[in-house]
């Protein structure tokens, strides 16, 4: 009789060792993977999802859609999948389709200077402004020049609450006049209220740099003092803001046309600093007739002659009936508006709600006071923020704050009556609130943010956006923003349609407040798509740093990065991971919006010229 073989003979000896190697290599698996943190795990899950989505592996295409080259010429780069960053483990998936019609609407035109900036006065000493005044900036650092280049074209707005209180002490001052002599004696005294020439230049020179046009806020306050330092006792004096503009219009930079325009005063009705709104309105007519004469003198005749913008005001109430009655002598009506407090403690609570992402609709004040105007004047917001008081350290200055930065954007676009074609973001450098850190010169994840929808997203504003998912879409997205503002309470995913950059092509902005849901979106129109997302490169909400597509933002030595993005199929699904923002430009999409001119937005920025 033939023996069985060993395996057989003793199967039950077999069974036992196999059990016992399985249970001994479960704990050691076990005891490794507890080795490797929370969010290195969650990244090799997504890691695999990324690879099982993308069928590229190692390779993926991309589309190179700066401003200089909008064709969709496709280049190949050999990098690793991307991994996105999540919150926690618990992640929750909504679905969504997403598409608007041929026939879509304009919601509003902005203009290309839409995203534009500020430069204040805080002297050195106060929170968290060190160097970063006027006066003080190094503006001629390469890392700032080139960041401001990445903004261009934008407005540079000069003002502050500081602005009234400013002395320009320029070489051609009457050393004999008495009102000069005193001026000249503070200015020894307060140099961090004194504008001289040498400052004032590189302003100029840096402007012209960084493709920036300057809006200047006279000083109007201290020129109405008597000599008791009481406000608002007297006519403005107009002697040394006419020295100060005959300078500027001496310089090269009149002939380039980097001056755009003059405002006078700072939030003037602003806890009661001025009464007497009579005189408010002669000294706007005074101002127009100061640039009238002096860019109506020879040469200067053929250069733009500067716009006068105002009232440069807060509130809803104030700034309608300061428009009412300084209407004639504005060209372009400016306002400011924050959104909450820098030194409130709950900020930060504030900013994780969806219901804070709703102000926008509260915004239709301003527009309704301008469109009684007979100028048919554009509107700005000309210094603007999440928060005053600087903003606030871990919230303004982080990706939170670009959650709320980028859906504000989308919303202004689209107010009513009219979008506001300008959004001058206090400030530049300075305060918790900047674009470009003053201390470092390193970009904070706003200036991406603005960076990327300059880059990508076009003039033009368009809905309504259609989503089978959401009932009420043809309803929301007709407003401000799809999924915000008509339920504020429960929504966390903010979209918005734009043309984009590239000729005939619809970008969405989508935003994801979310800590814990991640969006699975079908874009359901077009050919293909380019994806740009945008995450914290670490830190959640309080992220300093932003990846790009998985790559970490950064300029060095002098140079911002080029933006690429990479290239789908349209059937292949657009993942949006919680805490981010996601652009995707849709090609070949025939919408005849944005297959027409986008001439109404050059309109808007050069009327008046």
């Amino acid at each position: 009789m033939m023996s069985l073989p060993w395996p057989w003979r003793h199967r039950n000896q077999v069974v036992f060792i196999f059990l016992v190697l399985s249970v001994l290599a479960s704990i050691i698996l076990i005891r490794y993977s507890m080795r490797i943190p929370l969010q290195e795990r969650e990244d090799m899950h997504q890691l695999g999802d990324e690879l099982f989505s993308s069928h590229r592996y190692h390779r993926h295409q991309v589309v190179n859609l700066s401003s200089t080259n909008s064709s969709h010429e496709q280049q190949e780069l050999t990098v690793s999948p991307i991994s996105l960053p999540t919150a926690n483990s618990q992640i929750q998936h909504e679905y969504m389709e997403l598409s608007v019609s041929p026939n879509a609407h304009s919601l509003g035109v902005v203009a290309p200077e839409f995203i534009s900036s500020t430069l204040d006065w805080w002297p050195l000493g106060t929170e968290g402004w060190g160097n970063a005044s006027v006066i003080n900036a190094d503006l001629s650092h390469p890392n700032l020049v080139s960041a401001a280049k990445g903004l261009s074209p934008f407005f540079l707005r000069i003002g502050g609450s500081q602005a009234d209180e400013i002395i320009y002490s320029i070489p051609q001052r009457n050393e004999g006049n008495a009102s000069s002599t005193d001026d000249l004696k503070k200015c020894k005294e307060k140099p961090q209220k004194c504008l001289t020439s040498d400052p004032w230049d590189e302003v100029l020179d840096f402007a012209s740099r960084s493709g920036a046009r300057i809006v200047f806020t006279i000083a109007y306050v201290r020129h109405t003092r008597d000599s008791e330092g009481k406000n608002d006792q007297k006519d403005w004096d107009s002697s040394n803001a006419k020295e100060f503009i005959e300078y500027t219009a001496n310089s090269i930079h009149a002939k380039l046309g980097t001056i755009f325009g003059f405002e006078l005063g700072n939030e003037l009705r602003h806890k009661g600093k001025i009464t007497n709104v009579t005189r408010l309105v002669y000294a706007y007519k005074e101002l127009r007739q100061i640039v009238d004469e002096i860019w109506g003198k020879d040469e200067r005749k053929h250069y733009h002659k500067p716009n006068i913008l105002g009232p440069a005001s807060t509130g809803k109430s104030e700034t309608a009936n300061l428009v009412a009655e300084l209407g004639p002598s504005l060209q372009y009506v400016s306002y400011h508006k924050y959104h909450g407090g820098g030194k409130d403690p709950k900020l930060t609570e504030y900013a994780r709600d969806p219901s804070f992402y709703s102000h926008p609709v509260k915004l239709s004040g301003p527009g309704e006071a301008v469109k009684k105007m007979t100028n048919n004047s554009a509107l700005w917001i000309g210094e603007g923020a999440m928060a005053y008081n600087s903003g606030r350290q871990g919230v303004t200055d982080s990706f939170l704050g670009s959650l709320w930065f980028t859906n504000l954007l989308g919303a202004l676009a689209k107010t009513k009556p009219i979008a506001h074609s300008v959004y001058c973001r206090q400030a530049l450098l300075g305060g918790y609130y900047e674009l470009i850190s003053h201390e470092t010169l390193i970009p904070n994840p706003d200036y991406w943010v603005a960076y990327l929808w300059k880059t990508i997203v076009g003039s033009k504003a368009i809905g309504p956006i259609h989503s089978p998912q959401r009932a009420d879409s043809l309803k929301l997205s007709s407003r401000f923003t799809f999924g915000c503002c008509e339920r504020p309470s429960r929504d966390s995913v903010l979209i918005h349609s734009f043309c984009a950059k590239s000729h005939g092509d619809v970008v969405f902005v989508v935003i994801n407040i979310s800590e814990s849901k991640a969006i699975k979106l079908n874009v359901t129109m077009g050919e293909k798509r380019t994806e740009y997302l945008l995450s914290p490169n670490k830190d959640g909400y309080q992220s300093r740093e932003v990846l790009l597509n998985g790559r970490l933002m950064s300029i060095e030595n002098g140079l911002v990065p080029e933006v690429r993005g990479i290239l789908r199929e349209r059937n292949e699904q657009a993942h949006i991971p919680p805490i981010s923002i996601a652009f995707l430009v849709v090609h070949g999409t025939e919408v005849k919006e944005c297959l027409r001119s986008n001439d109404t937005a050059d309109v808007l920025s050069t009327k008046a010229k």
